[in-house]
């Protein structure tokens, strides 16, 4: 280990560097800040956290970081919990003074109104950096709750109050657009918290923007607390909603976007062109619900088709929404996302930086509810932090990976109660020949990068927890259209994954429900209903079930429903707050609960 003070450079996704041997003055930095490490001030300033910088400085110091973090977290005390909220979720960070282990961190909760206390699911807890993180998940809009956390078994705990979002945004000023327009609506003035600015269209009217292709965007905005209601979009050059600088507080809704996009010489898309698109890191609170974000004017390349203008076959085109490295603490939500195979999607939802302790949507956001279909590559492409990033109740369809986490470095991510319909991979072979994706991508690796003296540094980005959870693999009998894994590890290591009661239903009784191609120790699977082979370290799925389900109809589109006598019924591990509601003797396996209303998606959802 060196000494002297040795600092990072700002090319991990840009946060500031940390002092390597002065560790215990970092170790503290960190405690001493809630949220992870991000303080109040640094979040609106939308500057890098502390613990992104910290946990990328700390691949070098081996042991004596653990005894820093040990001598440090006695000192510090019973810390404060801290909160985020979203519309149904809050974001829980603190740091416990004493090391739980595997035990993590017990969470209960209560309506602020009154009510018994519940238990909510244990925040993981992540001995990289001493601190225990997770999310309360399935709250309602609007709400204050009591929160309070503590380590098993013991009196002491740390409380807070929050209140989740509100879903109705008050409106101090209401801009009223045209029938028509074929200019760029550049918007520079700012609402405020409580004072939003609405554009929408007039009383029993439509507004259309439709540039033609002679302009980049449709909108631009460059200011905070906008709203942009039922707007019609057409024909951008490039990206028809561009988020530019100070735009933050933003929400996008009941819009309807399409043929955006630059075709280049070769007649695919450009890269990333997107219905939304945003590169600014201060971006934080980015509402996207009820839009159509469909037909873009160009189209990507599938996996084997190659593009000489890239030297690769990677799909390169449109995407629906595109985020990089911003703040995070987004929702994006009830959306229709679709084509058809002459305009399809690179990723439908992405972004960047993968490996990176930010990327897309970094952190504290939600992605629900959305109708996904059309694209060559991800689905969902959320990688990078993944720090409570919470994904559920999507349906995806006609995509090649649906859901895709590499890398998840700090973590948790949750993803649950999605459905995987058809997987697709190529555009030039026949569908019973072609290749197929995964459920789940997820991919840690170490990477050449430099410090701030230019010198080449080694560091590893995984290893944040995911939990994957009642998820449905669709397979139709007599069919080759579904994946052909699901969680993988497509090129690197797969670590820290938590599977229980998903139906990891393949195209194959000999493909591999579970490809864990390293055996990774540290991955945990079970309670889950599958028809495939396992790759994974020794023991896993002692309590699975090997088998297909039987479902009361399959049709196109549906979250599909087991029939009474189906394997997985009743078979599920209870998992607090994932699946307290249940009919019968237990919570069944999948993305349904037989008996309950199954979940809705797309712009239509839970309207009736």
């Amino acid at each position: 280990m060196r000494h002297g003070c040795s600092y990072l450079s700002g090319g991990f996704g840009g946060f500031a560097g940390r002092v390597l041997p002065c560790l215990v003055v970092s170790v503290f930095l960190i405690f001493s800040t809630p949220s992870g490490g991000l303080s109040a001030a640094q979040r609106d300033d939308g500057k890098s956290s502390l613990l992104d910088s910290f946990l990328a400085a700390t691949e070098t110091l081996g042991n004596e970081l653990s005894e820093a973090f040990e001598k440090a977290r006695k000192a510090a005390g019973l810390a404060p919990l801290s909160a985020v909220a979203t519309f149904e979720s809050v974001s829980l960070y603190w740091y416990p003074p004493d090391n739980p282990d595997e035990r993590n961190c017990e969470v209960r909760y209560r309506d602020s109104d009154g009510g018994s206390w519940l238990p909510g699911h244990p925040l993981w807890y992540d001995a990289r950096n001493g601190e225990c993180r997770g999310s309360l998940v399935h709250l309602r809009p609007g709400h204050q709750y009591d929160i309070r956390v503590s380590l098993p078994g013991s009196f002491g705990a740390a409380t807070t109050t929050i209140s989740t979002w509100d879903e109705r945004f008050p409106v101090a000023k209401t801009v009223t657009l045209p029938a028509f327009s074929d200019e760029p609506l550049r918007i520079t003035e700012s609402g405020g918290p409580g004072a939003y600015i609405l554009y929408t269209a007039g009383p029993a009217s439509a507004a259309l923007i439709d540039v033609a292709n002679r302009h980049e965007n449709n909108i631009v905005v460059e200011a905070a607390h906008v709203i942009l209601r039922g707007l019609t979009l057409k024909n951008a050059g490039k990206h028809a909603i561009y988020l530019g600088k100070g735009a933050r507080d933003i929400v996008i809704e009941e819009n309807d976007i399409s043929g955006w996009g630059e075709v280049r010489e070769d007649g695919w898309g450009d890269d990333l062109d997107s219905a939304i698109y945003s590169r600014q890191e201060g971006l934080t609170r980015l509402v996207v619900q009820r839009n159509r974000l469909h037909h873009p004017r160009s189209d990507s390349n599938a996996w084997d088709e190659h593009r000489e203008a890239h030297d690769s076959s990677h799909p390169s085109g449109p995407q629906a929404i595109t985020l990089w490295n911003s703040e995070g603490n987004h929702v994006i939500r009830y959306n229709d996302i679709y084509s058809d195979h002459d305009h399809k999607f690179n990723d439908c939802i992405g972004g960047g930086a993968n490996y990176s302790f930010r990327g897309m949507p970094h952190r504290d956001s939600d992605i629900y509810g959305n109708r996904i279909s059309h694209c060559w590559d991800d689905a969902i492409e959320s990688e990078g932090a993944n720090q409570n990033v919470r994904i559920w109740g999507n349906h995806i369809d006609l995509s090649y990976n649906m859901i895709a986490a590499a890398a998840t470095t700090l973590g948790p991510l949750y993803v649950w109660r999605n459905v995987a319909d058809r997987s697709r991979m190529s555009a030039t072979k026949p569908l019973e020949n072609a290749k197929r994706g995964a459920f789940l991508k997820t991919q840690s690796k170490t990477l050449t990068r430099k410090d701030s003296e230019g010198k080449d540094i080694q560091v590893y980005f995984g290893g944040g927890r995911i939990y994957l959870y009642h998820n449905t693999l669709v397979q139709r009998p007599g069919e080759n259209e579904g994946v052909f894994a699901g969680p993988a590890d497509l090129g690197s290591e797969m670590r820290n994954v938590i599977t229980r009661n998903n139906i990891f239903q393949v195209i194959s009784d000999t493909r591999y429900a579970i490809l864990d191609q390293q055996k990774s120790p540290d991955n945990d699977f079970d309670y889950d209903l599958y028809n495939g082979r396992l790759m994974a370290a020794e023991g896993q799925e002692p309590n699975g079930i090997r088998g297909r389900p039987d479902y009361v109809s399959l049709e196109l589109g549906i979250f599909p429903e087991l029939v009474p006598d189906s394997l997985g019924l009743d078979s599920a591990l209870p998992l607090a707050t994932f699946n307290d509601l249940y009919v019968g003797e237990g919570p069944d396996m999948g993305a349904v609960e037989t008996g309950l209303q199954a979940p809705e998606a797309g712009v239509d959802a839970y309207r009736k």
